[in-house]
């Protein structure tokens, strides 16, 4: 809400749709829904023509589905098995899909199963050479993000960073070469886009559609009078009728839920590692004919399978840095690298709380505000003569204009009338603190229109974005919540993290959910109303997991963990990585002088170099280590690449404006 009401008490206040956002909050992607992607592009001085056919051309022939692009092939063609067989998938990649228990503590035969959807991006060279590193596992956040899309869209990136700078000879393999060189893995959790069995509360994906299409006309919380009642009745009516459908208990999706939370996809993550060691094993086994003697002996005991001890080396972004500290309070003997990038605090998210997220949020604006007026008119839409607080109050000023005054956009060659609000604009706000790199200048373009009273552009993406699943003649004829037509949508991160709390969301009372906004918008003017929205959906969610590790997230792991944080991150602040670290011995924050959330939102070869370090060797970087980025939003590079590092620099750019937590 506007800033001269975000301290006072109201009653009343509207929703966005539950839980639409937090794909790419705990970063996130969540990847993003194509549509909400395309909110994101915006260009200062297209005419409305030309953002149509922009934004048309990015989203012609692929999916509606909301977390990704995968469904359905090549998963279909890949039997379920109990041991990881790779099969060649989406180009340069291998896919597998593992059967695993949904209870772990039920493993009997003839209980209900999980299959896995497994992908790897692989190394450069095989198990079998002697400067094979592992495999890393990189997990994006959510939670209920792909992590099969984001290995798909950024495998290569994270393959790059971590890798020796030195490209592999296969005919030159020097037994004592330090360089190493990684497979990268991702998986979908249980519940999530190619993992089944899916996830879902509504009997068909046109009934999702339409009650996000309802909730997004609603607005978000603190865009007008009866907001609040709007979004508690509306969310209470979604996960108590998902809690019912659950107790039933009628087909194996519903009893998953029990079993979605992040205690099971750490028993997920260990199987993973220890079949990924059988097959390194068997890879070793059967190339021994086809090495000399020299190095027979060294491959086998350099691939042999460490039955019960394989170890883990991994990336977490957002959220997946809860699921990495979980796995170190659990498996704390596995650990040989992990890296925590954009940390949460595992404790709060374990209290269902998520009270330690803002405190770094709205100094963006102020940064928004310098970097517009360091880079001038020709780069800032916004720009404004009297410095970055003129600029920055032109920004809270133009945002606040709406919430009495929308625009009404009339219809226009191929677009429709429409409405741009407040929540619109909160909407891309909220995406473009993340991702300020890619996004700060369509932002700043947004809101000059917005001065003066245009809102073609936006109403066209807006439009554009607003697509409905198209189900299958079998889907149409099937019954309400046919297994082979229900798909995940938005609802799994809710039961990942309703699930994952402990309880104390549920039965909240109205009142007592208003003074948790109130708490919330006094961290955050720009993200307190948003997110608030998380623990919305988990006021009338009555399903308490099988099984579910309370903590402590404290301990020794086998191998001192790295925590990168970013000094102003919108929902992770760097904060959280100290304290974080603080419990954890041997643990070292680096931090990024940036913006956005996690390290990959703005370039940053000096972050870049330290990780691939600890990759390669296990050295850290000194305590109180400082990054300066390579890019600045608006200004452009401030810092070119060494000689060397202009690949993986421009790597770097490409990912910074294509990437989603």
């Amino acid at each position: 809400m506007p800033s001269e009401k975000a301290a006072t008490s109201s009653p009343n206040s509207p929703k966005w749709s539950p839980i639409h956002w937090l794909q790419r909050i705990l970063i996130g992607t969540a990847l993003l829904a194509v549509g909400k992607w395309t909110a994101s592009q915006y260009v200062h001085g297209w005419t409305s023509s030309k953002v149509f056919d922009y934004v048309k051309s990015t989203v012609e022939g692929q999916t509606t589905e909301p977390y990704g692009s995968t469904l359905t092939e090549p998963w279909s063609q890949i039997t379920p098995n109990q041991e990881l067989e790779w099969h060649n998938c989406f180009g340069e990649f291998h896919c597998a899909r593992l059967d695993v228990p949904m209870d772990w503590n039920n493993t009997e035969p003839g209980n209900p199963r999980v299959v896995l959807a497994v992908i790897k991006r692989p190394a450069k060279v095989p198990v079998t050479d002697l400067r094979y590193g592992g495999l890393l596992w990189v997990q994006i956040g959510g939670p209920g993000s792909s992590g099969v899309d984001f290995i798909i869209k950024h495998g290569k990136t994270y393959q790059m960073i971590v890798d020796s700078h030195v490209e592999p000879s296969i005919n030159d393999i020097d037994v004592h070469s330090p360089a190493k060189y990684y497979d990268i893995l991702g998986m979908d959790p249980r519940g999530v886009n190619n993992t089944t069995p899916r996830f879902s509360c509504f009997p068909n994906a046109a009934s999702r559609d339409i009650w996000s299409l309802q909730s997004d006309a609603q607005g978000i919380i603190g865009s007008s009078e009866h907001a609040t009642d709007n979004a508690f009745e509306r969310s209470k009516a979604l996960s108590e009728g998902c809690s019912k459908r659950v107790a039933s208990g009628e087909n194996i999706e519903d009893k998953l839920a029990f079993h979605m939370n992040t205690s099971p996809v750490v028993a997920d993550m260990v199987e993973v590692i220890e079949r990924h060691g059988q097959w390194r094993e068997k890879q070793g086994l059967a190339s021994i004919d086809q090495i000399s003697r020299k190095y027979a002996t060294v491959i086998k005991e350099r691939t042999k399978w460490m039955k019960g001890e394989e170890k883990l080396l991994y990336w977490g972004l957002s959220y997946g840095t809860v699921l990495g500290v979980n796995f170190a309070a659990m498996q704390p003997h596995r650990i040989d690298r992990a890296v925590l990038d954009g940390v949460a605090d595992a404790g709060d998210f374990a209290r269902g709380e998520w009270l330690t997220s803002l405190q770094d949020t709205d100094k963006i604006v102020t940064k928004f505000g310098q970097y517009c007026d360091k880079a001038g008119p020709e780069k800032c839409a916004l720009y404004t003569e009297g410095g970055g607080p003129v600029i920055s109050k032109k920004f809270e000023d133009t945002v606040d204009s709406l919430y009495n005054n929308p625009i009404g956009v009339p219809a226009s060659g191929s677009i429709a009338p429409d409405l741009i609000n407040y929540s619109d604009m909160m909407r891309v706000i909220f995406e473009a603190f993340y991702s300020p790199i890619q996004l700060f200048a369509n932002l700043a373009s947004l809101l000059n229109d917005t001065s003066e009273r245009n809102g073609t552009s936006f109403a066209i993406t807006k439009q554009v974005s607003q697509r409905v699943s198209t189900p299958s003649k079998e889907c149409l004829d099937a019954p309400p919540y046919a297994p082979g037509c229900r798909t995940q949508g938005r609802e799994s991160t809710s039961a990942i993290l309703c699930t994952d709390g402990d309880f104390r969301a549920y039965g909240m009372s109205k009142a007592e959910y208003q003074a948790y906004i109130d708490q919330l918008r006094q961290q955050s003017r720009w993200f307190g109303d948003l997110w608030a929205e998380i623990r919305l959906a988990c006021v009338g969610y009555d399903v308490k997991p099988k099984w579910r590790f309370p903590g402590p997230f404290t301990g020794q792991t086998a191998k001192p963990m790295l925590l990168l944080g970013n000094d102003y991150d919108p929902v992770t602040p760097i904060r959280n990585a100290h304290v974080t670290a603080s419990r954890w011995p041997g643990s070292v924050v680096l931090a990024s002088d940036s913006e956005g959330h996690c390290m990959i939102s703005s370039p940053n070869l000096c972050m870049a170099r330290y990780i691939r370090k600890y990759f390669q060797t296990g050295e850290m970087p000194s305590e109180g280590t400082v990054c300066e980025v390579n890019e600045r939003p608006f200004v452009g590079v401030t810092k070119p690449a060494e000689k060397g590092e202009e690949a993986l620099l421009e790597q770097l750019k490409s990912h910074a404006r294509h990437f989603r937590a």
